[in-house]
């Protein structure tokens, strides 16, 4: 392997990349100088082969598709050019990086006449046919109506053959931790239509891959709909320059709240707020406070989720920064990631036809130029994971090794092809120590580690362990001896931390309900506690008056294990 190869090795996964170059010519080295001990790791070596994903998908092989890429800048317009053909096709579905986009879908296909299911992990809606001025495209054996179109997160792909299929922001295919999603669409949608949208930056790849499949890619290019401006002047760090439709940006969770708070002090108009942490319905709830001219909220302050997902009505863009903690260490912010968050000022749809890009200290305007007017570089790799079954029958050649060790062996050894790359397991690795102590078998363990949990919220930690012993004795498993949510409402951003976590809590109820059914029955009063905590957040967010001597609560602070009744 040349040296330029190995720098892409580090750039695409860290030190991952490098690790698998390195195992792949030990084994070189052993199948020349020491065969007899490759004889006994030949069979390892073959389970954990993961050169050929397209494999995977046999039924996808034998359609004779037809690939086309959408692509542009943010405010483009090519994501709703192939919203338009899905419209015309006889069946078929959308595959969104987001529940609110796939929401977003669901809403304007049933408004315009469509029938439309909507699929995500922990929620299914499906069209009221004796109310609604749709009708079924057919009936499964079952009698069961067959929708139009299913509009559905990228995780929850519809198996079935349909016409058109349109996979949404498609450069998430090198994503670190998700790639593997957008890679497993690409290679298994079973349609005459398969559209992708996104960035430029991902058509090389795409091509690359789709050759080895023997299908050709046409691509449409689309330009910005409305102008988009980077402003040569800064904010001078002065809060009493912003204005009312901007939409000012932090790296940091932590810092939304101080900035609502002197934003609201130095120009007395009120801030709206979106993160991650978020649920979805409170974004939106906060969208539509920031969209409604009336409604006194005229700022938005946001973290990079608000990159993507919500139609938002924003003149300017402000950038506080342009670097961020990604758990690790600060690292810049990417040029993609740049241009898709300033691309968000200035929507066509929202009657902004100028959007204005700004940064708010003078010693970053140089650098978001630079970035604003850089194309983001080509994507070299897609991300992948090993399936179910080879993860079983990794597993009983170790039995005695703990399930969370076996992926770091698997990493170690599995060979990859040099268009893909092996995503992380981190996240995995810490859910299977949570359970490691339970009597689960290795496909309930492999469901777990893949819910939308994380093991480093204590809150969740606590809901994780409760439904897993419940999967593990068979005992079904009440929603309300789960989840506890606080008497009182939330009075402070500590208050509405705590119950973001546990409406995370109910979302992963909600999604085990889908997949352990008799396990988890209370699918209904886990929604409607899933409402009440969503309310009780989004009257904590009105009502928040930021008290400057507010401690900032840690995922093992002595306020989250009283919620948890632990202390």
């Amino acid at each position: 392997m040349k040296p330029k190869a190995l720098v892409h090795l580090l750039v695409r996964n860290r030190l991952q990349g490098l690790d698998n170059y390195i195992v792949n010519q030990f084994f070189a080295f052993l199948e020349s100088e020491a065969p007899h001990v490759i004889t006994d790791l030949k069979y390892l070596r073959e389970i954990t082969d993961l050169r050929y994903p397209q494999e995977w998908a046999p039924s996808a092989r034998t359609a004779k598709r037809k690939v086309i890429m959408h692509v542009g800048p943010t405010n483009s317009g090519k994501t709703y050019h192939a919203l338009q053909r899905l419209k015309e096709s006889r069946i078929g579905f959308y595959c969104s990086p987001l529940r609110l986009l796939a929401y977003e879908v669901f809403n304007r296909m049933s408004t315009a006449g469509i029938s439309c299911s909507l699929i995500t992990g922990e929620e299914r809606l499906y069209p009221d046919y004796d109310t609604q001025p749709v009708k079924p495209v057919g009936y499964t054996a079952d009698q069961i109506p067959i929708s139009q179109v299913i509009s559905c997160t990228i995780e929850m792909l519809p198996p079935n053959a349909v016409d058109v299929a349109v996979i949404d922001e498609i450069q998430m295919i090198s994503d670190r931790q998700r790639g593997w999603a957008w890679t497993n669409a690409l290679l298994s949608v079973n349609a005459l239509e398969l559209h992708l949208c996104g960035e430029p930056s991902a058509v090389p790849l795409v091509k690359r891959i789709c050759a080895i499949l023997d299908e050709k890619v046409e691509v449409r290019e689309y330009k910005r709909l409305g102008e988009l401006e980077v402003s040569s002047k800064s904010l001078e760090g002065k809060w009493e320059n912003i204005q009312k439709g901007d939409c000012v940006v932090t790296f940091s969770r932590k810092n939304i709240y101080d900035i609502k708070k002197t934003i609201e002090s130095a120009t007395k108009m009120k801030c709206a707020v979106i993160y991650g942490g978020l649920p979805p319905e409170s974004r939106v709830r906060q969208a539509e406070l920031f969209n409604d001219p009336n409604s006194g909220y005229d700022v938005l302050v946001a973290s990079d989720a608000v990159g993507m997902g919500i139609n938002l009505s924003i003149k300017r863009m402000v950038f506080t920064a342009l670097s961020k903690f990604d758990g690790d260490v600060v690292r810049p912010i990417s040029v993609s990631q740049t241009r898709q968050i300033g691309g968000r000022a200035g929507r066509f749809s929202s009657g902004n036809e100028i959007g204005t890009v700004v940064a708010m200290e003078s010693s970053d305007v140089d650098k978001l130029t630079k970035s604003m007017n850089t194309i983001p570089p080509e994507l070299d790799a897609a991300g992948i994971k090993p399936t179910t079954a080879m993860i079983e029958m990794f597993s009983h050649q170790f039995p005695r090794v703990p399930f969370s060790q076996l992926w770091g062996m698997f990493r170690d050894i599995c060979n990859v092809e040099d268009h893909y790359f092996l995503c992380s397991f981190d996240d995995q690795e810490e859910v299977a120590k949570v359970i490691e102590k339970l009597p689960l078998s290795v496909s309930e363990r492999y469901q777990l580690i893949y819910s939308p949990v994380n093991a480093k919220d204590e809150i969740m930690k606590h809901c994780l362990l409760q439904y897993a012993r419940a999967i593990a004795y068979k005992q079904e498993c009440l929603v309300a001896k789960v989840i506890q949510l606080p008497e009182k409402p939330p009075k402070n951003r500590d208050d509405i931390k705590v119950l973001e976590s546990w409406h995370r809590g109910i979302t992963l109820y909600m999604w085990l309900a889908y997949h352990f059914m008799s396990i988890f029955p209370q699918l209904p009063q886990a929604a409607s506690i899933k409402e009440e905590c969503e309310n009780a957040i989004q009257n904590g967010l009105i009502g928040l008056r930021t008290s400057a001597n507010t401690k900032q609560v840690s995922n093992d602070s002595k306020d989250i294990r009283k919620a948890l009744g632990l202390i």
